[in-house]
Order: C-alpha cells, then sequence, then structure tokens
C-alpha cells in the first residue's frame, strides 16, 4: 500500500502540471505544453523527423510516419542539442565579460543527442478565431554551433504580441553539412538545410494547430541562420514554404561556399581515402565535432544560381556597425596582418584606395580593420542581395544596428548584439539603459509588422523607407532614422 501511495504522490506534480497546461491535437496525438509566465503557451521539443541515426546519419530528415505516436506528448521540455563543440558557450562568455559579467553566468550544454530533430513553438493561444503570422527562427553558430532555445531565443515575449514563433534545431558542422562520395549522392552535404526545409514543412501542416497562418510564415535567422535563408529565399521552389524573410547580419557571399566537387574533395581530405560508409556512420559523434573544431571552419556548398543572388520573397536584411570587432587580434602585428588579407585578391590599385578612404576616416588601426572586415563580410553583401531582389521588384527593407550597450564600448555593435532588441529577451547580465527598452519595443514592432503585412512601418514608428532607387537604411542607434548606406564607397572598392 505504501508503495503504491508513493508513486502517486510522485506522480501528482506532473498531473496537476498537464491539468492547467496548454493542449494541442495533431493527428492522434495531443501535446502538453507549459504555460509561460507572461500567459501564452510552448510546446518544447517537437518531432519533426525521424532521429537523423544510424543508417539515417547523412541522409535527407525522413518524415514521421503518418501513423506515428498516438496518446498524449510531453511537450515541456526542450529536446538536447545537436552535437558540436563548445564555440556556442565561449562566444557567451567572451560578451559577458566584456561588459563586466563573471564568464561563470553563462552555463555550459547540459544535453547534447544526435536526436536533435525537434523544434519549439511559443504561441498566445493554440485557439485562435484568426490564424495569427508565424516567426520561423534558424538560429546561427557558423552552421557548427548553437541550438535553437538559447536563452535569447525564446519566443514567448513576441508571442505575447500576437504572432506564433517557432525555433528550428537543424544538423551542425560535419553532421550537417558534409559530402563524401563514399555516402553517395544522397549525402550532398547540405543535410541541415534540407533539415529546416523540412521543418518548414512541418509548419505549413501543422501549424495551424497551435493558431498560426501557414500562409504568412516569415523565415529569421542570424549569422548562419541569416545565411541558410539567404539560400533558401533564392532556391527555385523553396520560397513555396514562407511568405516573407528577415536576415540578419548573414549575407549570401562567395567565402566558404563550395562547389559539390568542392565539398567532396575536402571531405575526401579528412579520412582515409578508402573509408566506407559503414565505418563513417559507425564514427563517434564526439569524434566528428572534435575534427570539425579543427577544420570545418563554416565551408558548405549551395545548390544555387551564381553571384549575385536576390531573394524571391519580401526581404527585410541589415547588420551590425562592429560585426567583426569582437573577432580582430588584439596586437598591432596581427591587425596589420588581417588587413593584408582582407585585401588580398584586390588589384593593387583597388587596394590603395581602399587604404586612403579607411585612413581617411581616422580612429584606430582596430577601427579602420574593423571597417574593411565588417564590409567585406557583411554589410556589402548585405547591401548586394538587397540592391539585387529591389530590382527584381520584391519588397526590400534595409537596416544598420548601431545600439553600443552601457559598458561594451569594446564590443561596439558586436555581431548578434540585436538579437535580444528583437525577441525583448535580454539577458540579466546584459547591461541596460531606458534608452535600450524603448529600441526593444520599436524593433520588435517593425519585425512583427514585417510578418503581419510585409511592411514594418506602423503607427507612432519613424518612416523606414523601402530599398530603391537611391537606397537608404533604417539606423537603430541613439536615435532610429533613415539614411544613406554609410559604407557604399568602400563596397564599391571591394567588389571585385
Amino acid at each position: 500500500m505504501w508503495r503504491g501511495l508513493a508513486l502517486l504522490l510522485a506522480l501528482l506534480p506532473g498531473l496537476a502540471r498537464a491539468e492547467g497546461a496548454p493542449t494541442v491535437r495533431i493527428g492522434a496525438q495531443t501535446l502538453i505544453g507549459v504555460r509561460e509566465p507572461n500567459g501564452t503557451a510552448s510546446f518544447r521539443g517537437i518531432a519533426y523527423a525521424r532521429p537523423p541515426v544510424g543508417p539515417l546519419r547523412w541522409r535527407p530528415p525522413e518524415p514521421l510516419p503518418a501513423d506515428g505516436a498516438t496518446g498524449t506528448v510531453d511537450a515541456a521540455r526542450f529536446a538536447p542539442v545537436c552535437p558540436q563543440g563548445e564555440g556556442n558557450t565561449r562566444w557567451y562568455r567572451r560578451v559577458a565579460a566584456a561588459m563586466g559579467a563573471d564568464a561563470a553566468v553563462v552555463p555550459g550544454i547540459e544535453r547534447i543527442s544526435e536526436d536533435c530533430l525537434y523544434l519549439n513553438v511559443w504561441t498566445p493561444q493554440p485557439a485562435q478565431a484568426r490564424p495569427l503570422p508565424v516567426l520561423v527562427w534558424i538560429h546561427g553558430g557558423s552552421n557548427e554551433n548553437g541550438y535553437a532555445y538559447e536563452p535569447n531565443y525564446r519566443g514567448d515575449v513576441l508571442a505575447r504580441e500576437g504572432v506564433v514563433v517557432v525555433s528550428v534545431a537543424y544538423r551542425l558542422g560535419l553532421l550537417g553539412f558534409f559530402a563524401h562520395p563514399a555516402l553517395g549522392a544522397d549525402a550532398g552535404g547540405r543535410q541541415g538545410l534540407q533539415d529546416q526545409i523540412a521543418a518548414l514543412r512541418w509548419v505549413r501542416a501543422h501549424i495551424a494547430a497551435f493558431g498560426g497562418d501557414p500562409a504568412r510564415v516569415t523565415l529569421v535567422g542570424e549569422s548562419a541562420g541569416g545565411i541558410d535563408i539567404a539560400v533558401l529565399a533564392t532556391m527555385p521552389g523553396a520560397e513555396k514554404l514562407f511568405a516573407r524573410a528577415v536576415i540578419e547580419s548573414g549575407y549570401l557571399a562567395p567565402d566558404g561556399v563550395t562547389t559539390q566537387a568542392e565539398a567532396e574533395a575536402f571531405a575526401r581530405g579528412l579520412f582515409d581515402p578508402a573509408i566506407t560508409a559503414e565505418s563513417l556512420r559507425a564514427l563517434p559523434w564526439q569524434a566528428l565535432v572534435a575534427l570539425q573544431d579543427e577544420k570545418l571552419r563554416g565551408r558548405f556548398h549551395t545548390p544555387v544560381a551564381p553571384w549575385p543572388r536576390r531573394s524571391r520573397v519580401p526581404l527585410l536584411i541589415g547588420s551590425n556597425a562592429d560585426e567583426y570587432r569582437m573577432y580582430l587580434p588584439a596586437d598591432e602585428p596581427g591587425l596589420k596582418a588581417a588587413l593584408a588579407d582582407e585585401l588580398t585578391g584586390l588589384p593593387a590599385a583597388k587596394a590603395k584606395l581602399v587604404l586612403a578612404l579607411i585612413d581617411r576616416r581616422g580612429g584606430s588601426l582596430t577601427d579602420r580593420v574593423e571597417a574593411v572586415s565588417s564590409g567585406k563580410a557583411f554589410h556589402c553583401p548585405a547591401a548586394r542581395m538587397a540592391a539585387a531582389t529591389s530590382a527584381s521588384g520584391k519588397p526590400v527593407f534595409a537596416y544598420r544596428f548601431k545600439r553600443v550597450r552601457p559598458g561594451g564600448h569594446g564590443l561596439g555593435a558586436y555581431h548578434g548584439a540585436e538579437i535580444p532588441y528583437v525577441f525583448g529577451t535580454a539577458d540579466a547580465w546584459l547591461p541596460a539603459a531606458p534608452q535600450d527598452e524603448a529600441l526593444n519595443r520599436q524593433m520588435q514592432q517593425y519585425w512583427l509588422n514585417f510578418a503581419r503585412t510585409g511592411d514594418p512601418n506602423g503607427p507612432g514608428l519613424p518612416r523606414w523607407p523601402r530599398f530603391q532607387g537611391n537606397p537608404e537604411v533604417l539606423n537603430f542607434g541613439a536615435t532610429t532614422a533613415a539614411g544613406k548606406i554609410p559604407t557604399i564607397t568602400l563596397c564599391k572598392l571591394l567588389a571585385r
């Protein structure tokens, strides 16, 4: 009797949670989610494809069986993170330390598994009289690191404003962007992109059950997530899965993007040329992660057309003022070497003009190298994609994020700095002023308006002009105002 009573008492907390928890019906399943503190509902760790393990490693994601799980499914816990090293944790700790916080405020990743093809949904309420627009978030991390539910990516704040938010996990590194001839045609080196497409198909099929409108899906991504969206937004047919795209500090540029032949040659160089598919699939994921940390460096290839690229859907795109600053060497010889590397491949006359331009702008050597590095890697590719998309007749809205948080002057407006403003989810260790709270609300409204209508403008917001003719960008800084592209001359010089 006592054992039975003890078992009942152990189950009571879960039963109590389930009784007041939000639920969603998908086929024969009932998902039991979580009521967030702000009243929104979240459903976590929802599978969108079969686990890519064993013989399915490196294969395109396989759909879940139509006659899959039945009954109730606990959707209260996030799924394990896709295999990766410690790059994500190190990045956050570096930012925390630069902001004056102890690096220990950023914990390490607790659970990692190859069985990681899951997504998360936040919604105001699953049952809606009118379907709501949907934001699908693709996280960054060089396609090697990161995960779908990092604290800055939680969707409850945005969901409270009347949208459904979905965050997607996808295969990373050598498990997600690896093409080896031994694996055959199915393993084309873009498994991570195929995962994202599979997740979008799941959204199209099921998001209505969460109150979302499958016809109003906006893809949003930052860094590598933005690069992936740039690829998807230029792929014929892929645009049928979403209506709009937001690319934050991502781009579609040749560096690191390889052909199929180059990707296979790179893969052959990592292993014994005679290795078999069975041997590759038998390798522990830890060994692959160790290898990718040493060798991969963000290389992947895509099936889309030559430059310049243009989005096939309306586009909101931008970058941050100091994208590359945190990645630059601290010493003068290192900075000079970095600048020389950035100018490699330019005709000598153009390289001289670039040096003259950044010298006229003044500032420290770090400032000058940062201008070239950020321009080449982020600002200029984004401007080219904006121009090409606008020329095709699609609406484009471009921005430059310039806000520097109190105490963050060593980083400037660093890579990823805009994310907490968009999600409204700043970490407790990030210093903030009243201006930051106002900018939070402003940027969220712009992004939400774009998701609702394709136009970010709305009542009470500074006007955001379309990128066309004599193009302007919206600057988010001490104030929010439109202005000419600040790097247009530099971009012309850096174009090869």
